[in-house]
């Protein structure tokens, strides 16, 4: 149930943005595609993705949010980004 619930989750983002970007008015004026990006924050990784949503081609990537020690040799994982790139 969890994972149905990510991977909607992550679906969900992928086409709002994609709605987002194409419906800004700086978009219509210069004619040409923006590159989107956007950063997302959870305690558990997401599914990452890549490819089309809407007519735009998108990457999620999962990236460790970690903590370290003082001295940078032990380190645990507290959080996790996806980050989202839609050109």
């Amino acid at each position: 149930m969890t994972i149905i619930r990510a991977t909607l989750t992550a679906a969900a983002i992928a086409f709002t943005a994609a709605a987002l970007v194409a419906a800004s008015p700086a978009h219509a004026r210069s004619g040409g595609r923006q590159i989107f990006e956007q950063d997302y924050h959870f305690d558990k990784p997401m599914h990452g993705y890549s490819g089309h949503a809407g007519n735009y081609y998108c990457d999620y990537q999962r990236l460790p949010q970690r903590k370290c020690d003082a001295n940078g040799q032990n380190c645990k994982i507290v959080g996790w980004t996806l980050r989202e790139l839609c050109q």
